[in-house]
């Protein structure tokens, strides 16, 4: 068993979404996993519009929602991403665990000791798939650990895990780069520094509950 902080990233802890959340994620206490409960104030404000979003373009649609976002993925890591720890997962306030804890748990493991053998920094425990689409595509297997693959692109990270080896160089991240939706600063900041190697699991142990998102406020189905 490896030495684990899980942080679950909240803001309106009262809706019936983010109480099944915690319902759902909580549990994990049971099995050894050290559970963090970060309730942050919705953002509202104008610093967003001060500096540029990491994947800035004509075709990027961010705001207020994606900023505040990341200010919370942000205080979860400079907070609890420690030298003591084998890795840090960090959930989002809509996401379930939609398999047994014990099972999860497991694979938690599995996927740490998983990106040890195979030198990644960055794990997804969610959908490989977005409405439908592949977004992270196989590029490398290993016979050892069958329910994960090696690839270099991940979307969605309402349950993503953070190995310890990746420690340093997300603080330094955190410096160098500004803001995005979490998702894609970790997709960008890796990239722009040629350290692509990601995993993540091949069948989902954790999808987002379907519901208003606070970060465009537009109604998501569950993914």
């Amino acid at each position: 068993m490896h030495k684990i902080k899980l942080v679950h990233i909240l803001t309106e802890i009262d809706t019936p979404r983010e109480k099944s959340s915690i319902d759902s994620v909580s549990r994990v206490t049971n099995y050894g996993v050290e559970y963090i409960q970060q309730i942050n104030v919705r953002y509202k404000g104008d610093d967003w519009k001060s500096t540029a979003a990491v994947s800035q373009s004509e075709f990027t649609n961010h705001g207020p929602g994606h900023y505040g976002a990341f200010q919370s993925f942000k205080k979860a890591m400079l907070e609890n991403f420690t030298e003591d720890i084998d890795a840090l997962v960090l959930c989002e306030c809509d996401c379930i665990i939609e398999t047994p804890i014990d099972f999860f748990v497991d694979k938690l493991n599995r996927g740490i000791s998983f990106c040890k053998d195979n030198e990644v920094e960055y794990l997804s425990l969610g959908s490989r798939f977005v409405n439908g689409f592949l977004q992270s595509p196989e590029l490398e297997e290993d016979l050892n650990y069958p329910d994960f693959y090696v690839t270099n692109k991940i979307i969605l990270a309402h349950c993503v895990v953070l190995p310890q080896a990746s420690r340093e160089f997300i603080m330094k991240a955190l410096e160098k780069y500004s803001w995005d939706s979490p998702d894609i600063w970790f997709n960008e900041v890796f990239w722009r520094e040629g350290r692509s190697r990601f995993g993540i699991i091949k069948e989902r142990l954790a999808h987002q509950h379907e519901g208003i998102s606070l970060i465009d406020n537009v109604w998501k189905e569950s993914q």
